[in-house]
């Protein structure tokens, strides 16, 4: 019997079951992270605190507070990135708490009646481990390398300013493991949809030629009703009604997958889009202006500005390609019940 867990198994996945065990709020089989509360408190901890220090910090960073208007869009600008990641936190938590046991129902009842192939889960765990080590690639040096930085050379150098830097980093991480779950469950729910859409063309293409034939034009021979019903079955030998039947059950099971996907994690993927563009707006306006710690930013904006729309982009385009094949299905099946 085929379970998610045996789905995205497999050598190539296991950065995204240490990436998950080590932040996430769900482990790689869609079970709850036992660690997830000690990680979770953290990131609260540390967004409340980040928002207490602010004005400290970032006096501290500019070396002067007499520009009000510069230092006042850094505070803005800290508080928001904490607050942000603070709600997007408690919020995922709370929404898998409630919504993940309906989304791995649906998707072991899917895998239990239709497995899925061979094919579909290499291009699943290629995409996954992909998708994670880009994430590790992009986030973790920069990061690292910059608190290494700052306990070695700042000149206004504080404790204090290192855990607000590392606090703002664990944030970043944990929002960052927000947005793999969700890409790498609608990559799944993609896989499903675009094995239905296979299907549903082979099914089309059998309509196609069966409608060339019309009755009052076919043989009385065996030779050709034997031919005849032959198009009127799908590629498995299966009655057309049964296949289109079938195939309309699937895509109403994956569609309410995509239901409890959006319910777990609409509002903080909104969070996530919106804080990426303000830190890309803010870290231009600040390398822009020159505002920063003694040691310079313009070795890490590129950097960061490539973390930032990496990440912007996993989330867009695996929600607009899953939306375009859930669309293209849509249309399939409606075509082939009413054909």
């Amino acid at each position: 019997m085929a379970t998610t867990a045996t789905v995205r198994g497999g050598a190539l996945m296991w950065p995204t079951a240490c990436f998950w065990s080590l932040c996430g709020v769900i482990t790689l089989d869609m079970a709850y992270n036992r660690f997830d509360r000690w990680f979770s408190v953290s990131v609260l901890v540390s967004g409340v605190l980040n928002i207490a220090i602010t004005p400290w910090s970032v006096c501290v960073m500019d070396g002067w507070c007499e520009d009000r208007l510069s230092t006042t869009y850094r505070r803005l600008y800290t508080r928001m990135v904490a607050l942000t990641c603070l709600l997007s936190r408690a919020t995922i938590v709370y929404k898998v708490r409630k919504h993940l046991a309906g989304f791995r129902g649906r998707e072991e009842a899917y895998e239990r009646s239709w497995p899925t192939s061979a094919a579909y889960r290499r291009r699943y765990r290629v995409y996954a481990s992909s998708v994670v080590a880009a994430y590790l690639a992009l986030v973790v040096p920069i990061n690292l390398t910059r608190l290494y930085l700052l306990y070695q050379y700042e000149e206004y150098g504080d404790s204090m300013l290192l855990l607000f830097f590392f606090n703002m980093y664990l944030q970043n991480w944990s929002m960052c493991c927000v947005e793999t779950h969700f890409a790498l469950l609608c990559f799944g729910i993609y896989v499903k949809f675009r094995a239905i859409n296979d299907e549903l063309s082979a099914v089309r293409s059998n309509v196609m030629v069966s409608n060339r034939y019309p009755a009052a034009l076919r043989p009385s021979s065996p030779a050709f009703v034997a031919a005849t019903m032959s198009v009127l079955q799908d590629p498995r030998g299966w009655p057309m009604e049964t296949a289109v039947e079938e195939l309309r059950l699937r895509h109403g099971l994956t569609r309410e997958s995509v239901k409890q996907l959006n319910n777990m994690f609409g509002g903080q993927l909104a969070l996530s889009l919106i804080t990426l563009c303000v830190m890309i707006l803010f870290d231009i306006y600040n390398e822009a202006f020159h505002v920063g710690t003694g040691i310079s930013r313009s070795k890490f904006i590129f950097g960061w500005i490539l973390q930032y729309l990496f990440r912007f982009f996993v989330i867009v385009i695996t929600a607009h390609t899953t939306t375009q094949e859930v669309t293209v299905a849509f249309m399939s099946t409606t075509l082939n019940i009413i054909l």
